[in-house]
């Protein structure tokens, strides 16, 4: 049981605005396809590129709200899995779900992040949402990492101030009026959000959530409190973040999404300096420029590990290998390839569509092997489809390198 106060009513808002929208009907809505990105089945090799798949993980969700606890330990049966919360909303609802679907492997319990007393313990830490509401995120963040085992690995999502800079201008217009997240107060401040003027920053990042895949928060009541009238809520840059981490005695390893950070956005090609410039930059400073240049985002989602050997795995392209396995990534087929006519089609998922050309699409068709064996194989299909190609191995490289940075594929070991 948690013994700090709730002195600014966070503990207080998520009981009465429980987050996110419950879900009763969790086993059919995974039947049905329904998943979670930070499920260590569809994000494996960017948790743990060095290792090989394994379902049997001491896992802590630490704010688990109302819905991540019960979808992973349904998904994944054979491993154990400890849930926090400060709501007791959300964790009523968590034990709601767990005698309708009597589950055992799932122990819940109230209470704050800088209150556990695990060390060394966790295969997996999944805190998603939750760090930038705690009354100290660098003494969160620091006690994740002591809870994680050394060859762990955390799943951290934070937000990030790039996309989300009117939200807090709204925050602070709704506060000077002394709204309060009732339902009076959220009718009110969803009428001034439709009149303000439509150059208002907030209205860019209304519009990526709009399109998200994810919880889709500014369509139930719950989730719009979570964005603007937050008790207690804080957004990072790249460069805080990096302080935020280096202090917990972490290191990153990847962005869950690369595209959002690294992704080719600009060609220097013509100008020599700045090129030259732009491709020494760090992976801090290409995610802060690259945010900068195209704010995209207001949150990071990404994965830490203890040990300095992972910091920045594959984003120098000599950590690329041909015994380096690249994977596809969150993307499937848009648009079928028709190599008779020299087309490679598309691929994408619900918001995207990228199209390639024919030499990409047989590459991207070979994927999910070593790189040695996608360069034969490659090379195999051009002879027989009659296309003038031999990829080189450093040719392959460059391009697979340029689909992770663009968040289209992930490397790994095995």
């Amino acid at each position: 049981m948690s013994n700090l106060k709730d002195t600014d009513g966070i503990e207080e808002q998520y009981t009465e605005h429980p987050y996110p929208a419950p879900i009763s009907n969790m086993r059919e809505q995974i039947e049905q396809g329904y998943r979670q990105g930070t499920s260590p089945g569809d994000t494996w090799h960017q948790l743990f590129p060095e290792k090989a798949y394994r379902d049997d993980l001491n896992i802590l969700i630490a704010g688990c709200g109302t819905n991540q606890a019960v979808y992973h330990a349904m998904r994944f049966p054979n491993s154990h899995h400890y849930a926090i919360d400060v709501s007791d909303a959300s964790l009523n609802h968590v034990k709601d779900m767990i005698k309708k679907y009597d589950i055992k492997n799932l122990e819940i319990e109230k209470k704050d992040i800088v209150e556990l007393q695990h060390k060394n313990e966790f295969d997996y830490v999944i805190s998603t949402g939750v760090i930038h509401h705690t009354k100290d995120p660098q003494e969160s963040l620091s006690r994740l990492v002591e809870t994680t085992k050394d060859d762990g690995a955390l799943n951290i999502m934070v937000y990030a101030i790039y996309l989300r800079v009117g939200i807090y201008y709204f925050q602070d217009a709704f506060r000077y009026l002394g709204l309060k997240p009732t339902k009076e107060g959220i009718g009110t401040a969803k009428t001034l959000i439709e009149l303000s003027p439509k150059n208002h920053y907030a209205h860019n990042y209304i519009e990526q959530i709009t399109k998200s895949s994810g919880t889709r928060d500014l369509t139930f009541d719950a989730g719009f409190v979570d964005t603007f009238f937050n008790a207690r809520d804080v957004a990072f840059d790249i460069f805080e973040l990096k302080e935020l981490i280096n202090n917990a005695g972490a290191y990153l390893q990847c962005w869950i999404d690369n595209s959002q950070f690294y992704r080719y956005l600009i060609n220097f090609s013509r100008a020599e300096s700045l090129n030259e410039t732009y491709n020494n930059f760090d992976p801090w400073e290409l995610g802060d420029f690259i945010q900068k240049m195209s704010p995209s985002t207001g949150k990071f989602d990404f994965v830490l590990r203890k040990e300095k050997k992972y910091e920045h795995r594959y984003f120098y392209i000599t950590d690329v290998l041909p015994s380096t396995y690249a994977h596809r990534y969150r993307l499937t087929d848009r648009e079928k390839p028709d190599i008779s006519s020299n087309k490679g089609g598309s691929i994408g998922n619900v918001n995207v569509e990228i199209k390639l050309d024919i030499i990409e699409r047989i590459v991207w068709d070979n994927l999910n092997n070593k790189i040695e064996d996608v360069l034969n194989m490659s090379n195999d299909l051009f002879s027989k489809h009659g296309i003038d190609k031999e990829l080189s191995f450093e040719e392959l490289r460059g391009m697979l390198h340029r689909f992770w940075k663009n968040g289209y594929l992930s490397f790994s070991d095995k």
